[in-house]
């Protein structure tokens, strides 16, 4: 089919304010409900998140750092700081923050498929799609860090995306981006080498590319040393006085725990990740009953959306990766996406997957939109293909919406044997 240089327009503008306002309405209010009540204040009660640390970083005096694994998260306190001033509790403010990135990340969504020439009425009705997926809904409603970890993937790829077509654009940009990748989760900065070396090999063949990459990568280190000097001096400084210690704080740092086979892996990132089954409930040591998404058992809804989901993500991913001019952004993410599977095969927090299905949520959902690129909305196959969308975003939001609105009220009464509030093994 002949390829349409759309240009973006007043249109898009206006498709993009409402992509975004519509999953904020969703959002903000389910993240102010669960803020009431106590799962803020906890470690592990669902999923094995640890938002009561994610709290203390954004909006506590003084704040919790966090560890190694997510550096600079504090920067981002801000953010939390007007919603403080006009009365808003720590949870709250938190939480807020964090629909916010939610929303940020489905306005990317829709940015990345008009990049990518999908016409208007498609790219809007999957980034209708994209805002009830599960992972999308959880991580925007909890105040973790995984939220933002999910809109700084989804802004690398977007950037990456934009440079291919002309690669002068957000030159000092993506500096900023790898920073706030690397920042929020170390182990992402993975993503922003694949794309630098996407873009790079695209522009200047393999030999050079290595080059640009380490330059890339030592121009990057200055800003990362900067900043990782101002917020964790006090640490570094006693660290530095004892070597030993401070390695085997590292070493501590890494997960613990049983991990389960690429089976579970593949299920969870794929199909739990965007249509949520039944709780499974694991008995922790600290004396709570954790809820999580482990087990292929879901509601009569879901049993549908489940298998269709994952054929429409299947068919998808083929169809993306041989058109002409999607199969190299869809290439790169397919790559990034292969290196977080197989790094997760290992990276596993004691069985608990789907805490880290935001680093994934993105990659996985646009090659899944990779027929998109082939359809124009004009022609009877482009309609045929948003009824179908749209068919499937109710059956996932039907699944989904009710176990999020449930999980919002869940946590106003807790009641376990620990004593509050419950101090664990971080699994992050």
């Amino acid at each position: 089919m002949p390829e349409r240089e759309d240009s973006w327009s007043t249109a898009d503008r206006w498709i993009l304010a409402l992509v975004m306002l519509a999953s904020l309405a969703l959002y903000g209010p389910l993240a102010w409900r669960l803020a009431q009540g106590a799962y803020l204040d906890y470690y592990n009660l669902a999923f094995d998140f640890d938002p009561i640390r994610t709290v203390s970083a954004l909006t506590a005096s003084p704040p919790d750092f966090l560890n190694v694994k997510h550096p600079l998260f504090v920067l981002l306190r801000p953010l939390a700081w007007p919603l403080l001033l006009l009365g808003a509790t720590g949870k709250e403010a938190a939480a807020l923050v964090l629909a916010g990135f939610g929303a940020a990340s489905v306005g990317l969504v829709f940015v990345f498929l008009r990049q990518a020439m999908v016409d208007r009425p498609i790219a809007a009705a999957l980034s209708g799609l994209f805002i009830v997926t599960g992972a999308q809904i959880f991580t925007a409603i909890i105040a973790e860090t995984y939220g933002v970890a999910g809109f700084t993937v989804a802004l690398t790829w977007v950037i990456a995306q934009a440079r291919l077509r002309d690669p002068a654009r957000f030159r000092r940009l993506r500096y900023v981006v790898a920073v706030a990748t690397f920042g929020t989760t170390i182990t992402n900065a993975m993503q922003t080498a694949i794309a630098e070396f996407l873009i790079e090999t695209r522009l200047a063949g393999l030999p050079r590319a290595i080059w640009r990459c380490v330059l890339f990568g030592l121009i990057l280190t200055v800003p990362i040393i900067i900043l990782s000097f101002a917020v964790w001096y006090h640490s570094l400084l006693e660290e530095l006085r004892d070597p030993v210690l401070a390695l085997k704080h590292v070493f501590w740092q890494q997960t613990k725990g049983p991990v389960t086979g690429p089976g579970q892996v593949l299920l969870t990132f794929f199909t739990f990740s965007f249509v949520s089954p039944d709780y499974s409930w694991l008995m922790l040591p600290e004396g709570i009953n954790m809820r999580d998404f482990r087990d292929y058992a879901f509601s009569p809804i879901g049993a549908i959306a489940a298998p269709f989901w994952v054929v429409f993500c299947a068919v998808g991913t083929v169809a993306g990766l041989m058109h002409r001019r999607y199969r190299v952004i869809a290439a790169g993410v397919a790559i990034a996406l292969v290196c977080n599977l197989v790094f997760h095969l290992r990276f596993q927090f004691r069985g608990s997957l789907y805490l880290y299905t935001a680093h994934m949520h993105f990659l996985v959902f646009v090659l899944a939109c990779g027929l998109a690129p082939w359809l124009t909305w004009a022609r009877r196959s482009g309609k045929a293909y948003v009824t179908m969308v749209l068919l499937l975003a109710l059956l996932v939001g039907a699944d989904n919406l009710p176990i999020v609105r449930d999980f919002a009220r869940s946590f106003d009464k807790v009641e376990f044997s620990c004593q509050a509030p419950c101090t664990d093994i971080v699994g992050q």
